[in-house]
């Protein structure tokens, strides 16, 4: 059932807010409008606000759409939308000053899609705690937005208008609580589709120890803003009930933002602290059909949940492809049909409609071969086999690399290839190193180069040395799918920065890398041409382009550097 918030008089805190509101939404003149008036509703959609509460008595708002020519018994299917961005303030824009006067579809496509409206879907978006109509503290994927979940779906799941099946949507931050939910156990969840997801606050900061690039120390700060701050629309400053879950989140709740700003501060992921606040690791295993899309060169929600994909036990689709931070039918993915298979994948799960479109379990984008896009059982695919290349020692100083040459580093490269490589997984680095002081920073760049000099990146990884004096580590860098044809080089960079994406590092002490290897995940197998797919080039399908002097890489060869050929299925 559905339940409003307790009223309680309101404190001059929330009439301060709700005075914000009027002010900062309603341009002069403009008349005091409703709520509904306010909304941004899909034709065919008729809507209503709804508050429910979660496992400790915060009460969570979803605003409802169902079909306007519904049957007053009828029953639809959900599909569900958990997010900080369809507040009334404009989402994690709202502390930034970015206000709506409208609060927004977060995702249109899914209306307009013919299967959503046969299919009879009831849509839900439900603001995250702390955001626009739901109480208590923003949380960035805490233990509470994890219970939260379950909440959620089990009463979308229970709602007069349901038929007790619930599918979730999302891109980002609402991602980032569909692997949440994963792992919920609610036995209303049929299915997700998961675009782009994040997964903790610590894979949103930090890469084995290193803190990414210095504007990603705002990002908590940014939604603290937009947690703090009053939902603004005319309608909605105006509305009792998000006024009072203002206040809730504001008095309620006064120690938990303090609390996670140690989030910017922490780097090690085996400290107490995190202990409690990665709960997405609950997914791991998780039997709930699922498709999942992400661009290996996302800068937002970097692809660091390969341990999670790989684990679901139940049906399960993947599309993984060159591009940044997308949606997966948008055109900078460079294929089309996303949506299709989408709704395809929903029908069977939820609905129980089989197609007669066979969509591959995993279709996935190459580097390095202008986009070339193919279909595989699995990703990565079962034939990999991973291969040691050995690497150069070398020094470098651990300083930011726009304040000094001597942070350029040292590179290790093969031999020209007598023969394509296929890369096809995480590639891990093997480093043994000697440090003047804790907490240096080591940054590695695989490359791909022609034999002009002309490398493209094939990707990267970082880790902090704790130790002063000998440190022994291993660390994975970002999954990769990545063809690096014969007469190429494949070279590998070592240094202290890459300031763009990682924080740079700042001791000024000398680090000796004394001995290393890279992993490197390889394709044992050639592809069959009935696998390749219809499709352009993604955004970042020739992402990271250097060019380094052809004499410089044929200097730092590491002898007998060769991977092995891949091999005709037998």
């Amino acid at each position: 059932m559905t339940r409003s918030p307790s009223r309680r008089p309101l404190t001059l805190l929330a009439v301060a807010g709700l005075l914000l509101g009027l002010v900062a939404a309603a341009p002069a003149g403009s008349p005091a409008t409703s709520t509904s008036q306010q909304l941004v509703i899909p034709e065919g959609y008729e809507y209503f606000d709804a508050w429910y509460p979660s496992h400790d008595g915060v009460e969570l708002h979803a605003g409802v759409y169902l079909p306007e020519d519904r049957a007053e018994d009828e029953e639809h299917p959900v599909l569900v939308s958990i997010t900080p961005y369809t507040s009334p303030n404009g989402g994690a824009r709202g502390g930034l000053g970015v206000l709506n006067t409208d609060i927004p579809v977060r995702f249109p496509e899914v209306f307009k899609h013919p299967d959503f409206e046969a299919g009879r879907w009831a849509y839900v978006a439900v603001d995250v705690r702390g955001f626009g109509g739901s109480g208590g503290c923003f949380q960035y994927y805490g233990q509470n937005e994890f219970l939260d979940t379950k909440e959620t779906i089990d009463w979308a799941g229970t709602e007069p208008w349901s038929n007790g099946k619930v599918a979730l949507w999302g891109k980002s931050y609402d991602s980032a609580q569909q692997v949440l939910a994963l792992g919920s156990g609610s036995e209303h969840l049929a299915a997700t589709v998961i675009q782009a997801p994040g997964l903790s606050g610590y894979t949103a900061l930090w890469h084995s120890g290193v803190h990414y690039a210095t504007g990603r120390y705002a990002t908590t700060s940014v939604y603290t803003a937009d947690d703090l701050f009053p939902p603004v629309s005319q309608g909605s400053a105006t509305n009792q009930d998000y006024v009072e879950s203002n206040v809730d989140g504001i008095e309620g709740h006064p120690d938990c933002r303090v609390d996670w700003q140690a989030m910017n501060v922490i780097g090690d992921r085996d400290d107490p602290y995190w202990a409690d606040r990665e709960p997405y690791r609950n997914a791991a295993g998780s039997s709930v059909p699922t498709l999942w899309s992400h661009g290996f060169h996302d800068a937002n929600t970097k692809m660091v949940g390969t341990d999670i994909w790989t684990s679901l036990t139940g049906p399960k689709q993947a599309w993984f492809a060159q591009h940044d931070h997308r949606r997966g039918h948008e055109p900078e993915v460079g294929r089309d049909g996303f949506l299709d298979e989408a709704f395809r994948f929903l029908n069977l799960h939820v609905l129980g409609i089989e197609s007669e479109v066979a969509d591959p379990p995993v279709t996935v984008q190459s580097g390095g071969l202008n986009g070339t896009w193919r279909a595989e059982e699995q990703w990565p695919p079962a034939d990999v086999e991973v291969w040691p290349m050995p690497l150069n020692p070398g020094t470098y100083i651990d300083e930011p690399q726009t304040r000094s040459s001597s942070a350029a580093g040292f590179w290790s490269t093969t031999p020209v290839l007598p023969h394509d490589v296929h890369i096809a997984g995480e590639m891990t680095m093997h480093v043994e190193a000697t440090t003047q002081a804790p907490g240096a920073h080591l940054v590695v760049r695989v490359y791909d180069f022609d034999a002009a000099g002309n490398g493209q990146l094939v990707h990267r990884g970082a880790v902090a040395l704790t130790e002063v004096g000998a440190n022994e580590v291993s660390f994975t860098l970002y999954p990769q799918d990545f063809l690096i044809r014969e007469g190429h080089r494949i070279g590998v960079f070592v240094n202290a920065s890459e300031d763009s994406w990682y924080s740079p590092g700042v001791t000024q002490t000398t680090v000796s890398v004394d001995a290393a290897t890279l992993d490197l995940p390889l394709l044992t197998l050639t592809r069959p041409a009935d696998v390749y797919l219809e499709g352009d080039p993604s955004n970042f399908s020739s992402a990271g382009i250097v060019r380094v002097d052809p004499a410089l890489l044929a200097a730092t060869e590491v002898e007998g550097a060769i991977p092995p050929p891949m091999r005709d299925p037998e």
